[in-house]
């Protein structure tokens, strides 16, 4: 059983979490009658599988991928705008953003499509280091 303190503590780290999260994945300081699309934190939203042939040739990059967002917060469309250098790396992003649910733009007071970035990393483990 958890003391009043305790709760408070739980809780406020639990807002700082997320407030943190949504600044990492660019909510937006606008208004709520005006807002860009954003990824949904309250929905899973795993990292894309690294491929396992890029992990085997050495690949890591970034892909940032700009997605078009539905009203229904489903995404339709998806681009590559920045390469990873790597195809691989940049075909798994792309699928994996496709499967995210999004929180769509509003104007107006009325959800819209519209386009949102997302950036995904794939950076190969590191080798753990031996302990002496």
């Amino acid at each position: 059983m958890l003391s009043g303190q305790s709760w408070r503590i739980l809780r406020n780290f639990s807002l700082y979490a997320v407030a943190s999260c949504m600044a990492i994945l660019g909510a937006s300081s606008a208004p709520a009658s005006e807002s860009p699309p954003s990824v949904d934190i309250s929905r899973p939203h795993p990292q894309p599988p690294y491929p396992d042939s890029a992990q085997l040739n050495g690949e890591q990059g970034a892909v940032l991928v700009d997605v078009y967002v539905h009203p229904n917060g489903r995404a339709s469309k998806v681009k590559v705008s920045r390469s990873s250098g790597f195809e691989d790396l940049d075909n798994a992003a792309v699928e994996g953003v496709l499967n995210w649910r999004y929180l769509p733009a509003i104007r107006d007071g009325e959800t819209v499509s519209d386009w949102t970035t997302v950036k995904i990393v794939f950076q190969l483990p590191q080798a753990p280091t031996p302990s002496n």
